[in-house]
């Protein structure tokens, strides 16, 4: 009988996995509901989030832009056709670029869509939200007026940088501004002329300081880093840059860094980016939580946490900052059914069907405070310094925000 009972045993041990195997480990992926306490008045949250090509409906002079903008300005203006053209040697892209109609309709929904993933956290949104991949203060301002009103957002930065298509990294915060927002050039060191040339275009790093809760300077850091289409010698270059920022801010401060880091699960085995350039200036979030997660962004069926966060050491059990990192509140977010494709995958932004959010999932954490201020603040920015905000969205009068000198 005991034998029996042990092969049956294995018996429905391997029709469970097969089960698994054939479902997609759907459960494992996806979870149903919000499933942490409610946000105590002594945490403060954070989330970092590639909305995927998030443009405004009109061309911006410098940006090439033209895939997103309305069909009829495209087939009526032989300037923006001709972007398509000259903007792209793939035939793919530029079909794509003639073919699209990205309308005032098309950028509401998505909007839509994009608001009720964010504002489905903690009942009115992270008290900090961390943006990639948006061209402009045009569109952050929609977002943030319109459609994110809710979460009540004092803080509003963007700062236009040399990534030629005018895709952006910004910051919502309900805290107030401290000092001047930078946008950070990289150090590069081309290996040859052609990726010297491409390195100065890529995408700068934005730093931004609010007054926590407690009176303390918060200082956060947004990147976007290179895609996997060049090669890791970028990531690793701006992954070094990146670890010398937050290290640079001292023992006692309240800083992360986060954003698509673009490091794949095959380059982390290899390269060691997280492990040994970023886990230097602190604590990387998949290594110190979101034990059931699967990753952040899902390619050919592959998980990888292209999208991560960094915590200053001084954010750690052992540190002296006045806030502790909570790792059992990192998580990835793939709770919203507009977000989701089989149950489990992000679903990325369909122009056609009209649904969709972003081929990446956002990623969450909370700070416990634990002392008073270490460092207070002593003055805020000036109310019209807090955000680089645009009321005006007619096209004839659109430009592109300001550039970091």
């Amino acid at each position: 009988m005991k034998n029996l009972r042990s092969v049956q045993n294995i018996s429905t041990l391997l029709m469970a996995l097969f089960f698994a195997l054939l479902t997609g480990c759907a459960v494992s992926f996806q979870k149903n509901k919000w499933s942490l306490p409610e946000k105590a008045p002594n945490e403060v949250s954070l989330m970092s989030f590639n909305m995927e090509n998030l443009f405004d409906t009109v061309h911006t002079e410098g940006h090439e832009d033209y895939t997103y903008l309305p069909l009829y300005v495209k087939q009526g203006d032989p300037k923006m056709r001709q972007g398509c053209v000259d903007s792209t040697d793939s035939d793919y892209r530029r079909n794509e670029c003639l073919s699209t109609n990205w309308t005032p309709e098309a950028l509401d929904k998505k909007l839509t869509n994009i608001s009720k993933v964010v504002l489905d956290v903690d009942g009115q949104g992270p008290d900090n939200l961390m943006i990639i991949e948006i061209e402009s203060d045009v569109v952050l301002h929609k977002l943030n007026t319109e459609y994110l009103k809710p979460a009540k957002y004092i803080t509003e930065v963007i700062i236009d940088g040399p990534d030629k298509r005018g895709i952006n990294v910004a910051f919502l915060s309900r805290f107030p501004l401290v000092g001047k927002p930078i946008l950070h050039p990289i150090p590069w060191k081309a290996e040859n002329d052609k990726d010297q040339k491409w390195m100065e275009r890529s995408r700068r790093i934005l730093e931004v300081t609010v007054k926590a809760p407690n009176g303390d300077p918060m200082t956060f850091f947004v990147a976007h880093f290179p895609s996997q289409s060049n090669p890791t010698y970028w990531r690793k270059q701006i992954a070094q840059f990146l670890a010398e920022l937050v290290k640079s801010k001292g023992p006692n401060a309240i800083v992360i860094a986060g954003g698509d880091l673009n490091i794949s699960h095959e380059e982390e085995e290899s390269a060691h980016i997280f492990r040994d350039i970023l886990g230097q200036a602190g604590a990387v979030s998949h290594f110190v939580g979101c034990e059931s997660c699967p990753g952040s962004h899902n390619y050919k069926k592959s998980w990888s946490f292209l999208d991560a966060q960094i915590y200053g050491k001084g954010l750690l059990a052992d540190g002296t900052a006045s806030y502790e990192l909570e790792p059992k509140t990192i998580d990835v977010i793939r709770y919203n059914p507009v977000h989701l494709s089989k149950g489990k995958y992000p679903k990325r932004w369909d122009n056609d069907a009209q649904e969709g959010v972003s081929d990446h999932f956002p990623l969450y954490a909370r700070l416990k405070q634990r002392s008073a201020a270490k460092n207070p603040v002593k003055e805020e920015a000036p109310p019209e310094k807090k955000a680089e905000k645009k009321t005006d969205n007619k096209p004839a009068k659109k430009k592109a925000a300001k550039k970091a000198s």
